[in-house]
């Protein structure tokens, strides 16, 4: 079926049932920023693969929202078909609820599969809807029964994160969890976040594609902790090392009858935002429920001293695959043929030459000229580039080691740049050292630090639409909560051990982008009178571009961070390099 052929069966379907409107989110059952194709049902629908997402039908319409991000690849991806794209945070563009709320009449049901949308956004959905008379049914999945070549459920093997790696066992992980639990007066404790489960039970596996989790659930009672995972992903020796350590196995689907057999009148946490409607439906109506984050998020966040010395080992194991890969892409004869998705095969090779490495720690972004602009291009058979000898290139990509996680972003010119494109670079670069070299309070939180990266480029009457900084996992998801450097107000602190991103950017629609990111440490920095204050440590060592750097723009201060930045990524990788390439960067890393 095309795009068209669906939109028609699912009207029929709500034809019948006497649905309204159906909203079919980006979701899996459990809340995953990336999701396992057998969930994508969005992607499915409507032709767009990025991952951000909603698309709304009607009898009358069918729209796609999506953010900043996907624009431009969203247009594309749509076209041909009966979708419109609705631009979320443009002005005047309406939330879905909203055109919904404006759209329908009272007494209108409203479907969403009550599987793959969290009980907080139910809870918001419906207080919003029903102050407008339409109503929400969350037993609506049409999908399910139109999707006939639908992946199975992903059931890679599962395996354990040595402790050495870890820096923690599960069983210290699981008493820290028990303790919040205790002051939450909670015995019990949902667990459906993938990534909280891999970092609490030292496990990790292959179910998401460049994310190292396993499609699971996880109940933590006084006395055990029950894995919910399918048949076959737990092989008898990892069982008896979780037995060993308390931890028994369940069939991922008995996670609803354990809910509802909880006993009466205990007290069981539950996570709202990461908890599905459905399952959060299944708990014994008798319980009572205490909805908190889950304790694993703000724990896995701070990394402790273990994995900080392996992460700056990995730094340079992953610094070191970057440069060569930069180093063989400046020496490509002028008549290769050389396209974005044969570059990043070949970064791939660099990275996986290196010790420990696993995967990619997501699809990496190659992305020549024009399709630079787009924030997060992937290039498809359809859009594979040529890159030529002139131009901007922007390479963002990862590698998921079992001594760390990774990501970087490089822009580079292929031949003489222009003023615009050096100006433009070397404003995204000022903002970068502003965030790398901040000193800030303790108790700072990452919406404080955000301006500091933009602050250049408004000058100039420009910004960009993404956030400043990530948080990133250990052996994890590349992008990890809780906190983040962005405009958004997060009530989240910046604490000592925390990983996150630098990346400011700009983005010339049709033209070029340019982006700039390492990865960075929150620190001590000192004490005084005026309280505790903190600071970043970059952990990436790549070099910058010399012939994209406008120094006239740069004060002294900016000079001396690169050329201290450079010399370190010099002394860092050079050790590793083949002479050639080394004597390379010596040239890169040259003080200007």
């Amino acid at each position: 079926m095309n795009m068209n052929e669906k939109i028609d069966h699912i009207r029929q379907l709500m034809e019948k049932g006497n649905i309204a409107a159906i909203i079919i989110p980006s979701d899996d059952p459990h809340q995953s920023e990336y999701v396992a194709e057998h969930w994508q049902a969005r992607k499915w629908l409507t032709g767009f693969s990025g991952s951000a997402g909603i698309a709304v039908v009607t009898l009358e319409h069918a729209i796609l929202w999506t953010d900043f991000r996907y624009y431009i690849q969203a247009e594309k991806q749509i076209s041909g078909s009966r979708f419109e794209l609705y631009k979320m945070g443009e002005p005047d563009v309406p939330t879905f609820q909203k055109w919904l709320i404006n759209t329908l009449k009272p007494r209108d049901i409203i479907g969403i599969d009550g599987n793959v949308v969290s009980k907080a956004n139910v809870k918001k959905y419906k207080a919003e809807f029903e102050a407008k008379e339409l109503l929400l049914d969350t037993d609506v999945d049409f999908i399910k029964g139109l999707w006939a070549d639908r992946p199975l459920r992903p059931k890679s093997a599962a395996f354990s994160l040595s402790e050495k790696y870890a820096g923690k066992s599960r069983k210290d992980k699981i008493r820290q969890i028990h303790k919040q639990m205790d002051d939450l007066d909670a015995s019990y404790h949902l667990m459906a976040t993938l990534d909280d489960i891999a970092w609490t039970l030292n496990l990790r596996g292959k179910d998401v594609h460049t994310n190292p989790v396993n499609i699971a659930f996880v109940l933590v009672a006084p006395q055990k902790v029950s894995l919910f995972v399918s048949d076959g992903k737990i092989d008898n020796e990892l069982a008896k090392e979780l037995n060993r350590d308390g931890i028994e196995i369940a069939e991922y689907e008995d996670i609803t009858a354990a809910l509802s057999q909880i006993q009466d009148n205990k007290v069981i946490l539950v996570d709202p935002e990461n908890t599905n409607y459905r399952l959060y439906q299944s708990i014994n109506k008798k319980c009572k429920i205490v909805e908190k984050p889950n304790p694993a998020i703000a724990l896995k966040a701070i990394k402790n001293d273990t994995e900080i010395a392996h992460l700056k080992q990995t730094a340079v194991k992953d610094g070191a695959a970057v440069v060569n890969f930069l180093f063989w892409l400046e020496y490509q004869n002028e008549n290769a043929q050389i396209t974005e998705q044969f570059v990043a095969d070949k970064l791939y090779a660099f990275r996986k030459a290196q010790a420990l490495f696993v995967d990619n720690s997501f699809d990496p972004i190659m992305a020549y000229q024009d399709h630079s602009a787009m924030c997060h291009y992937s290039a498809t058979r359809e859009t594979d580039a040529i890159i030529g000898n002139t131009g901007m290139f922007l390479t963002d990509s990862g590698g998921n080691y079992l001594t760390g996680t990774t990501d970087i972003t490089r822009t580079i010119c292929r031949g003489e740049p222009s003023k615009q494109e050096i100006t433009d670079y070397t404003l995204v670069l000022k903002g970068h050292i502003a965030v790398a070299t901040a000193l800030f309070p303790k108790g700072t939180k990452g919406f404080q630090i955000d301006t500091l990266s933009r602050q250049y480029l408004w000058n100039e009457g420009m910004d960009f639409g993404h956030g400043t900084g990530h948080g990133v996992g250990f052996f994890l998801c590349v992008h990890e909560g809780p906190a983040r450097i962005s405009p958004h107000p997060v009530d989240v602190k910046l604490e000592k051990g925390m990983v996150l991103t630098n990346e400011p950017g700009v983005y010339r629609e049709g033209a070029y982008g340019i982006r700039l990111e390492n990865m960075i440490l929150v620190d001590s920095a000192f004490e005084n009178e005026f309280g505790a204050f903190m600071k970043f440590e970059t952990l990436t060592n790549c070099h910058f571009e010399r012939n994209l750097i406008d120094i006239t723009l740069l004060s002294k201060d900016e000079k001396n961070w690169i050329n201290t930045y450079h010399a370190r990524v010099y002394e860092k990788l050079s050790p590793s390099l083949d002479q050639d390439v080394a004597s390379w960067l010596r040239e890169k890393t040259r003080a200007i």
